[in-house]
């Protein structure tokens, strides 16, 4: 395989992966763990009032989440988004879209629609998950006008990998789209189209990345092993992944979060989807796995449109959380003052009349199962007292971190119910 000019060879299937878990042995426990610490936050946050806790309407619990989260106007629609190539593959007719967000690159995306139908659909927003994989967004949950998508910076075939490894190997969009509804999946603000150019990062970053990877290639020569070749794109997220702190740090300066430009970015993309032509407004939903998941419980407490959501792999309590997964999440899930609005599961719940999906991975590397029983937990008990318990169901499955094809299936049947 090879990732753009002068590409180094790499085995397809070897996904670099962005961060390392590093055990940390001592005495003393580390700051999110001290147990004094923990209750004086939870006393500080229940004096603040946290989702359900009886203080606010979900008008002022909104305005609360955008004032955490630095929500920045968007823009009004002026005119239909620009068309840019239509395709009609595999039962699917796409047509790629692009948009101004008002800052930075366009937003690219795709539409799909079963293929020769022309009536008005349940619409649905596919959220491409973080997965430490950023050059592409929307490449990942769906195919294009030639099949599996390359760029010029990603081969056909680590896509593949990417999907082989996350999504049993399919195009979760395109199969959505095959099934009677109208599939758009865009790239969000740090991916794909809407990434942050490598040459844009500081040259500290570049300069510890290649320490990084010379040390790497060091302990392998020292072990007798065969030092690991990186391919330029590899090299590529690691520095994003640097970055990423550092984009946090700057967004925060400015008023906002690297969540808070991510709803921005879907937010826009639902008003596109909104008012797209053969959409019915009525049923419109949204789903994703792992930082799609988390997109999409925002997504949904945000915007009253949003009629339907799925949580794949993405619900714990953020003290499961806490409890050795913390350094594993990206900033657009762990956004600093989140969790003084509510805990995670309360926000999946902030409209407990909405019916909602969260399949949870029994065996995911991300979360602790004790925190997945306890969010499953909270929104029953959430949707039981807001009186439509059997608007949320909760699966368990034994995977790992990823959305089996059993899952998704799981999920196409429940959307096609919900949207009906």
């Amino acid at each position: 395989m090879s990732v753009g000019p002068g590409a180094e060879s790499v085995p397809a299937g070897e996904h670099l992966p962005v961060t390392e878990r590093v055990e940390v042995r001592s005495l003393a426990p580390a700051p999110g763990r001290d147990p004094a610490l923990r209750a004086l936050a939870d006393r500080s946050r229940e004096a603040g009032g946290q989702v359900g806790s009886g203080i606010g309407s979900l008008a002022a619990t909104r305005g609360r989440l955008a004032e955490v989260l630095g929500l920045l106007p968007r823009p009004r629609i002026a005119e239909p988004a620009e068309r840019l190539v239509e395709w009609t593959r595999d039962g699917v007719d796409g047509v790629e879209l692009r948009w101004s967000t008002g800052f930075g690159a366009p937003s690219s995306a795709w539409l799909l629609r079963p293929a020769g139908e022309t009536g008005a659909l349940p619409g649905v927003l596919a959220l491409h998950d973080h997965g430490g994989f950023t050059r592409v967004g929307r490449e990942k949950l769906a195919d294009g006008p030639d099949g599996v998508p390359s760029t010029p910076t990603v081969a056909r075939e680590e896509l593949q990998a990417f999907r082989d490894r996350y999504y049993g190997g399919r195009a979760v969009a395109s199969d959505l789209a095959r099934e009677g509804f109208a599939v758009l999946v865009h790239d969000a603000f740090g991916w794909g189209s809407r990434r942050t150019p490598d040459e844009a990062i500081a040259d500290r970053f570049h300069r510890s990345v290649d320490l990084q990877l010379a040390g790497r290639r060091a302990e392998s020569i020292r072990d007798g092993a065969a030092a690991a070749e990186v391919t330029p794109g590899q090299r590529s997220e690691l520095l994003t992944a640097a970055n990423e702190p550092q984009l946090a740090k700057e967004l925060g300066v400015l008023g906002t979060s690297l969540a808070g430009l991510v709803l921005r970015d879907d937010l826009i993309a639902l008003d596109q989807l909104a008012a797209a032509t053969g959409v019915r407004a009525d049923a419109v939903g949204c789903f994703g796995l792992s930082g799609g998941g988390a997109r999409a419980v925002l997504l949904a407490a945000m915007d009253d449109r949003i009629r339907a959501a799925g949580v794949v792999a993405m619900m714990s309590t953020f003290a499961g959380v806490l409890d050795g997964h913390a350094d594993q999440h990206s900033w657009s899930f762990l956004s600093p003052g989140l969790s003084r609005v509510g805990d995670w599961p309360a926000l999946a719940a902030l409209r407990p009349a909405l019916p909602l999906l969260v399949q949870y991975a029994e065996r995911d590397e991300l979360f602790g199962l004790a925190g997945m029983h306890d969010a499953h937990a909270i929104l029953t008990e959430r949707y039981r007292a807001g009186g439509r318990p059997g608007a949320y169901t909760g699966t368990f499955h034994d995977e790992p971190h990823r959305w089996s094809v059993a899952m998704q299936a799981e999920l196409r049947a429940w959307l096609t119910v919900a949207l009906a």
